[in-house]
């Protein structure tokens, strides 16, 4: 990831220190050798790295540099990680595994403070309010050492609330409870760590038992099982090795109640531990904050097999709100889809109580400092990523000070002050959208719609947005129209939605539940973009449904069948996700991350896809690739795009065309319905020096 490669920048500073300090209901916390600042109502700051072992280099931010942070750019905390090595910790003897799985930090010793009190009594002098993020992994680019994503596994629980007790133990003695505590970006695709942990069997049998009130008689009747006991209960398999030796998705675990179970049993362990941990710190340090694991994309990680190959098994962005005393999330890009993610995490957020606290918004694009803006409440405020490096800073490793974005930057903190009624509370929106966060964390599906939620908000502003929960379907007034994007959902859903008739706004004409039982609606799809074009609300999710509709409708996939092929040349490397192959197939394996990158020769560039059978076809779609906010610039689109239709592959004929400022980055033809087999697309000849970035497309059939 971005932000550690090449680091190694620690910390080795001079001692400030007050003896007393006040914390939050006014009393002074006895022996305390601190002066910290009260931790502010709008949290507002930068990120740094790192404090590093006590005789490393020392900290890049100057005295004068983080003068500036605070007065001009308003800046009253600094994120940082600390890790086992930075407080003296041997980090193989941490790690180190035993047979039965128990961690026994005895052998650790004693900890090494100087380079973490140093870092402390720094923001003293500068009167600057830390934000620690205990990091119990190996300090290098290992990422699948970080123990915390997969607390559902007992060892990786148990060294992660251990040393992050330590850090809250050490800090709340020496210097007070004025500190926020929490845990850098929850990857969800390091999560997946259970499989070989000896103790995992036991916690998960423990907590199925638990969800089925130890009643192994609901269990099999839920399962289809005929187990005697709990002890007896199989791990269900998420991944297992195919012929090639690759780890695939089974079909058993594909719309499965076992699956179902299994996942959220994880994500109650998580919830067990994190509920342990945040209770532990408010006792020891009832000022602190903790902000618990920061949420990172969870869209992604919801994607259905053929997006995200590895199953997520980290919290819920659910149980993240309900752990935590404020929810935190990242920010990468500056792309529009970020308010869907943020307008979702402000109503989880909302829905417990708690604010949306965004630690990572990136520093040099100020673009994405109005998108935290639009979100709107409750929010606790934004921290940049980051204060200084040459790559992703506030200020250059020389010091040069990136000024233009640094005003940008105040202007956040400004409209935070402006409107405080505004970020204090959640808002209710209009356009009330389901979002069954149940099943699409829970549910493996071979196809899913969290590409459309991730879109929701592409033409409309997140204050518009009202996501509607499980529990509160029943209450949504009659007369609102209730827009439906996914299809698997809770059978509970499922019912209270039926209920409902046409007041429910959904492209299926049929929901599964979490058991893989599907629901006829008894509905006809026929009109209902008309329908929804005449909906209150409707217009702004035309897109999001239009999305659902080409996942839903495509009969190109080569899972059906379908193949794709072209006399087109691709470049070398894929500027759509770099690192990624690049294979024409991407474009209808239904993987929509991958895509390919034409090369950028003077060249035509056309794609043929063959349907495994003749079909009734009315429709053909293509997305180009818009960039990712960061460094991978977006595609040129082609001046037109032709679509011919062909039932024997030799014949073709000419039935839509699109050309001008019709060829938008989502660009769908539509045509009178006619039986084919191969559909061919033409966008025409490369003169602009630039090849086509294409993320998927697809062919409407019935």
């Amino acid at each position: 990831m971005k932000k550690y490669i090449g680091m190694s920048i620690v910390a080795g500073l001079c001692a400030s220190s007050v003896a007393g300090v006040a914390v939050a209901d006014g009393t002074k916390v006895k022996g305390v050798n601190s002066s910290l600042p009260q931790i502010p109502k709008i949290i507002f700051g930068v990120n740094q790295f790192n404090i590093g072992p006590a005789d490393g280099p020392k900290w890049p931010l100057a005295d004068d540099e983080v003068e500036w942070l605070k007065e001009e750019l308003h800046c009253n905390t600094i994120r940082f990680p600390v890790y086992v090595d930075e407080v003296g910790i041997d980090q193989d003897l941490f790690f180190k595994e035993t047979e039965d799985g128990t961690f026994d930090p005895s052998i650790l010793g004693k900890g090494d403070w100087r380079s973490l009190d140093a870092t402390i009594d720094w923001m003293i002098k500068h009167q600057i309010t830390p934000n620690v993020c205990p990091s119990p992994e190996l300090h290098n680019n290992e990422w699948q050492s970080k123990a915390w994503m997969s607390l559902h596994v007992p060892e990786n629980a148990d060294r992660s609330l251990w040393f992050t007790k330590l850090i809250v133990d050490h800090l709340t003695e020496k210097y007070g409870d004025q500190i926020i505590y929490g845990w850098y970006e929850d990857w969800w695709w390091n999560s997946y760590k259970h499989e070989d942990s000896v103790r995992f069997p036991d916690a998960f049998r423990g907590k199925l038992a638990e969800m089925y009130n130890n009643s192994i008689k609901d269990l099999n009747a839920a399962w289809g099982s005929d187990y005697k006991y709990f002890y007896k209960v199989e791990v269900p398999d998420l991944l297992v090795k195919d012929a090639s030796g690759k780890k695939v998705v089974p079909p058993s675990a594909i719309n499965s109640r076992r699956t179902y179970d299994l996942r959220k049993a994880m994500d109650l362990l998580h919830r067990d531990r994190l509920t342990q941990l945040h209770t532990y710190i408010k006792q020891k340090a009832p000022g602190a904050l903790w902000i618990g694991p920061c949420v990172l994309n969870q869209f992604a990680g919801l994607a259905d097999i053929h997006t995200v190959s590895t199953p997520r098994c980290n919290a819920t962005a659910m149980t993240c709100a309900m752990t935590s005393d404020q929810l935190s999330a990242d920010l990468y890009s500056e792309t529009v889809e970020y308010y869907s993610h943020y307008r979702t995490y402000s109503k989880i957020a909302a829905s417990q109580g708690k604010k949306l606290l965004i630690v990572e918004v990136p520093a040099i694009k100020p673009r994405s400092f109005q998108l935290v803006a639009d979100v709107g409440g409750p929010s606790g405020g934004a921290l940049a990523w980051c204060a200084k490096w040459d790559l992703w800073g506030f200020l250059k490793d020389d010091g040069t000070r990136q000024v233009e974005n640094a005003n940008e930057w105040a202007k956040l903190y400004q409209s935070y002050n402006a409107d405080r009624e505004l970020f204090s509370e959640y808002r209710k929106g209009t356009v009330h959208v389901y979002f069954p966060w149940e099943t699409l964390s829970y549910t493996i599906s071979d196809m899913n719609f969290s590409a459309a939620y991730a879109h929701v908000c592409d033409h409309m502003m997140p204050k518009d947005l009202e996501i509607v929960l499980t529990p509160e379907l029943k209450d949504i007034p009659a007369d609102v129209p209730i827009y439906v994007l996914g299809r698997t959902l809770p059978k509970e859903a499922i019912e209270e939605l039926n209920r409902r008739g046409d007041q429910v706004v959904s492209f299926h004409d049929w929901f599964m539940d979490e058991n893989g039982k599907k629901h006829p609606r008894g509905v006809s799809n026929e009109e209902f973009f008309e329908k929804l074009g005449s909906l209150p609300g409707g217009e702004k999710l035309m897109d999001a449904f239009l999305r659902v509709e080409e996942k839903a409708n495509n009969v190109a996939y080569h899972f059906m069948r379908g193949s794709i092929s072209s006399e087109t040349v691709l470049a070398e490397k894929n500027q759509v996700l770099p690192g990624r192959p690049q294979r024409f197939e991407n474009l209808i394996s239904g993987d929509l991350n991958s895509g390919i990158t034409f090369d950028d020769r003077k060249q035509e560039e056309v794609l043929l896809v063959e349907l495994g059978q003749p079909r009734e076809v009315y429709g053909a779609f293509v997305e180009f690739f818009e960039g990712d906010g960061q460094f991978n610039m977006p595609s040129r689109l082609p001046e037109r795009i032709v679509i011919s239709v062909s039932e024997d592959g030799d014949k073709f004929t000419e039935v839509a065309v699109l050309s001008g400022d019709a060829v938008q980055m989502q660009a769908c033809l539509r045509f009178k319905p006619t039986t084919a087999k191969w559909i061919g697309f033409d966008f025409g000849k490369n003169t602009a020096g630039s090849g086509l970035k294409l993320v998927n497309t697809g062919v409407l059939g019935r």
